[in-house]
């Protein structure tokens, strides 16, 4: 089984997790809109919008540094592209001037991450997901959480999503075995190594489910920016040879 290594903070600025009663620090990623002025050859300003669930939001002078989102069939470089700081803010709208490196653009959509102190109850796995702007859901396209959601989290309700996310696993899988068998891979390698994919999937448990999120938090950057079916995702990762983290 192939394994990573948790990867070090990705920014210089950023401090991760805080000890704070109800408040959680972290990086996360906020979706550029369509307005994007380049002002200079080094120079561009972008806009990004406040969701209307978060409670505090980006501080005028912060800082933040912008990068592109996976689009299938397009070869960018998903790393940093570039920073600036919030100049300008107005209402729920907040402009960055952003410092691009050498040949680089931006188009609505890509990713600009900022480091956001929110009150949480509870600082899970669902939350490192989702600072990353990942939005997961069923096969028909039904989210399992909102941001409003992640406000009032718990132990109890993180687990209880975490189970509606395996049932939907195994209801895919049998659906899937019974209206496209020819899909039905072999899988070398990995944690399912020998065995078929949709019967694999139908004895998913939560803890499989878990590994799976946690190489996504360390290795967000296909996924960030973007809205994936759970199922699709996970059964791509079990012929993949389920890469995961090592946890020291």
């Amino acid at each position: 089984m192939r394994k990573i290594l948790t990867p070090a903070f990705f920014f210089l600025f950023v401090s991760g997790l805080h000890a704070q009663k109800d408040s959680v620090e972290k990086v996360f990623a906020f979706p550029i809109t369509d307005y994007i002025s380049r002002v200079s050859d080094t120079l561009t300003v972008v806009q990004v919008v406040q969701p209307g669930a978060w409670p505090v939001f980006i501080k005028d002078r912060q800082m933040g540094l912008v990068q592109h989102v996976f689009r299938a069939g397009e070869d960018l470089d998903t790393a940093a592209i570039g920073w600036g700081r919030c100049q300008l803010i107005k209402g729920q709208y907040y402009y960055f001037g952003i410092h691009l490196y050498r040949n680089q653009d931006l188009k609505g959509g890509d990713l600009l991450y900022a480091k956001i102190k929110v009150p949480v109850q509870y600082s899970g796995l669902l939350l490192d997901v989702m600072k990353h702007d990942i939005n997961l859901t069923t096969v028909d396209d039904r989210p399992f959480l909102m941001w409003s959601d992640l406000f009032t989290n718990n132990k109890q309700k993180e687990t209880a999503i975490l189970d509606s996310m395996v049932a939907d696993l195994h209801y895919t899988a049998s659906v899937m075995q019974q209206q496209m068998p020819g899909q039905n891979l072999s899988i070398i390698g990995g944690i399912y190594n020998g065995n078929k994919l949709f019967p694999a999937m139908l004895k998913a448990t939560r803890a499989e489910l878990e590994l799976f999120l946690k190489y996504i938090v360390a290795r967000p950057r296909k996924y960030a920016g973007n809205t994936w079916k759970i199922s699709e995702i996970f059964a791509t990762w079990m012929v993949s040879e389920t890469p995961t983290v090592i946890e020291k």
